[in-house]
């Protein structure tokens, strides 16, 4: 290549040098600008789901504050303007810092003398500060909050999150009405899935909130486990139940096609039983729950329960042990067969229950009480203290008695039970205060696997029933009472059944599952502060967690804060003047209701009662301005610049403070709280004077 040539080329590759460094300086800061917007928009989805586990249920799912989402009243709405920096509708990076500063301390610190906790770990919190950092992109907005059209924020991300947890709580069920929607007016809500719905939830459908206050129920029980592929239920009753109902288990839908009352489970009579007879003796009592509703020949019989000895065991056991330490023998005699589980056991000896007393223990006054002789039957009583005023006394029956006379003399009790008596506490015997020392168990020498059961593993406490026993009413569902004999049957309602209908999903389903009505249920409308309103066929149903019902108080002190100073109520010369106007305003989350929205000019007392659940404070403001276009600094209104006429400080829920008696000139006046978030939460309202 010649010279000329090979300048050239250099000539021109240096030219395309300049124009790719050229565009790519023109480039960059559009580069450099989309890779933050990425970034931020990546925190805020972060974010979005570190709100949707710990926030939303005080502040709602998208931070419109716990009055407005139907959460916790005290918290503050976290969707204000203020906070992304916009001041009267323009964008101030300074405002902006303020505010993420702000929401950082806030959230890894608490805020002392209120519901909100410490999050940071630093503190003793759950969250990181990287997490923390996160929210507070999501609650500012990040540097979106210069443009004023981007009004909401990352709301949407946060309540996208919510939504899905809520959805995915109720197995993302969807309104399915017959008429293909929902009224305004109907109460009776059915679904795609109404397994995960159960009374005293709250749901939401759109932006309707509504609480579930019963699911139908035919009352009855599978009899048995049931896997994938059986269409043959057994339950524990037919009443009630139709060919061609829809009932359902759990989340599957089944069509009851047909009906029997003889199904045979391996269950029979072992004992006969008369006429009147209210127990009966089967072979495997412990199949029995509860309702249970069995036939032997033409009579009906329901199960109200095994027959109980009131007695527990009291240490473990196993599988080769014919020694038992049960917590007394009252109900329990020598050759007498016990259960326990699938077991039944002989009782070949019986020692009864034993307590080491103290005699003639001391009152409540310091006066010791005198041994006696007290008679075998004698109650065994709880010393308790007198109840206070307006307080149910409490029972001072252990449920144990003496089962021997006991000398003056003596200081072991044979007891009907040890249960409820504890070692150090003092008993009553008659007219005698009794220290316990000691106590020892009812043991019971036992044949194990009576009857053919297999000899199992017994717990601590488990309950002690008599053979196989069962309590029951006879001759229901109007069918009669009759003489039933050793080894007859006890057959069980059967249903033959269509699975997963209605495009629900088959599953396995455990014995003593309820059976259900269809996959409807009844609400109540309209609740936490919204209104009935007509809802779409397919419309998910969501789940709608609702706030703690008693959250603690963030006492501090944490990251420096120390608690709250309520002070110590109204100066003691502040009193009614009697020639004062007396006004009454009620401060609560989030509202200011005065008594009178206008009074006559002259002298004025403010009564302020906290009927909220958090500190708040009390301004009244001349100006000229709407109540709700108070200038605000932050999160709290700017009172530079206006005119405070009446001012109380920081005082607690349930108190109340009284200003004292100022002159007031015709004009427009506005009452706030001035806690930081108060007044953007609504806490404001107007208040006139006119002249006299």
């Amino acid at each position: 290549m010649n010279t000329g040539k090979q300048v050239n080329a250099m000539v021109v590759v240096l030219l395309l040098t300049v124009i790719m460094i050229g565009v790519y300086t023109l480039f960059d800061p559009f580069r450099a600008d989309t890779a933050e917007d990425d970034q931020l928009e990546m925190s805020a989805v972060r974010a979005a789901t570190t709100f949707a586990l710990n926030c939303r249920l005080c502040h709602g799912d998208r931070g419109e504050g716990g009055a407005n989402g139907g959460r916790l009243p005290a918290a503050p709405a976290l969707d204000r303007v203020g906070l992304r920096g916009i001041e009267k509708g323009l964008f101030s990076a300074a405002a902006f810092d303020e505010a993420f500063t702000l929401i950082t301390n806030t959230v890894a610190c608490g805020r002392a003398g209120t519901f909100m906790p410490t999050w940071g770990r630093s503190q003793g919190g759950t969250l990181t500060d990287e997490q923390i950092r996160q929210l507070a992109v999501l609650i500012t907005g990040g540097n979106l909050g210069a443009d004023p059209l981007h009004q909401g924020g990352f709301w949407d991300l946060a309540q996208e999150h919510a939504d899905e947890l809520d959805a995915e709580a109720m197995e993302h069920a969807t309104l399915q009405m017959p008429s293909g929607d929902l009224d305004a007016t109907a109460t009776q809500i059915v679904v795609s899935n109404a397994g995960p719905f159960s009374p005293e939830q709250f749901i939401r459908i759109d932006d309707e909130r509504m609480l579930v206050v019963d699911v139908p129920t035919t009352g009855r029980a599978l009899v048995d486990d049931i896997g994938r592929e059986p269409r043959q239920l057994l339950v524990s009753s037919a009443e009630g139940l139709a060919i061609g109902d829809i009932i359902r288990l759990d989340s599957e839908l089944l069509e009851v096609t047909a009906i029997r009352n003889d199904a045979d489970a391996g269950i029979t009579l072992d004992q006969d039983a008369t006429l009147f007879a209210n127990r009966i003796s089967v072979n495997n009592a412990a199949f029995f729950s509860e309702g249970y509703v069995l036939r032997a020949g033409g009579e009906l019989i329901e199960v109200m329960g095994p027959v109980d000895t009131e007695q527990t065991l009291a240490v473990a056991f196993g599988r080769a042990n014919t020694t038992i330490f049960v917590s007394g023998s009252a109900g329990i005699e020598q050759g007498m067969v016990i259960r326990m589980g699938e077991e039944l056991l002989r009782v070949i000896s019986v020692e009864p229950a034993r307590v080491s007393i103290n005699r003639g223990a001391e009152d409540a006054d310091g006066n010791a009480t005198q041994p006696a002789s007290h008679a075998a039957g004698a109650a065994i009583l709880k010393l308790v203290e007198e109840p206070a005023e307006g307080e149910e006394p409490e029972d001072p029956d252990t449920g144990q008695t003496l089962l021997a006379t006991l000398d003056s003399n003596e200081t072991t009790l044979t007891v009907s039970g040890v249960t409820g008596l504890s070692v150090g506490s003092t008993f009553q015997i008659g007219d005698e205060l009794v220290e316990v020392k000691n106590v020892e168990p009812a043991v019971l020498r036992v044949e194990r696997g009576v009857g053919g059961t297999s000899n199992d593993f017994h717990s601590r406490r488990v309950r002690i029933f008599i053979g196989n026993l069962l309590e029951v009413e006879r001759g229901v569902q109007g069918t009669s009472a009759a003489a039933q004999t050793a080894g007859t049957p006890a057959l069980f309602t059967e249903l033959d059944v269509e699975r997963a209908v209605g495009g629900s999903t088959v599953a396995d389903h455990t014995k003593n599952s309820e059976v259900f009505i269809g996959s409807s249920f009844f609400v109540e409308r309209g609740v936490l502060g919204t209104e009935a309103a007509g809802h779409a066929n397919d419309t998910l149903v969501l789940d709608f967690p609702v706030a703690p019902d008693n959250p603690s108080t963030n006492k501090g002190p944490t990251c420096g804060q120390l608690p709250v100073d309520l002070g110590d109520g109204p100066s003691p010369d502040v009193t009614p003047d009697p020639n004062a106007t007396q006004v009454a305003i009620s401060l609560s989350e989030f509202n200011v209701v005065p008594d009178a929205a206008s009074i006559s000019s002259g002298l004025t007392n403010f009564t302020v009662a906290n009927d909220g659940a958090i500190p708040h404070n009390f301004r009244l403001i001349a100006t000229d301005l709407a109540p709700d276009a108070l200038p605000v600094v932050g999160s709290a209104v700017d009172e530079e610049g206006l005119t405070v006429v009446a001012e109380i400080g920081l005082f607690g829920p349930g108190d109340s403070r009284l200003t004292p008696a100022t002159q007031l000139d015709a004009g427009s006046y506005v009452l706030i709280c001035n806690v930081a978030g108060h007044y953007e939460s609504g806490m404001f309202a107007g208040f006139e004077v006119v002249g006299p």
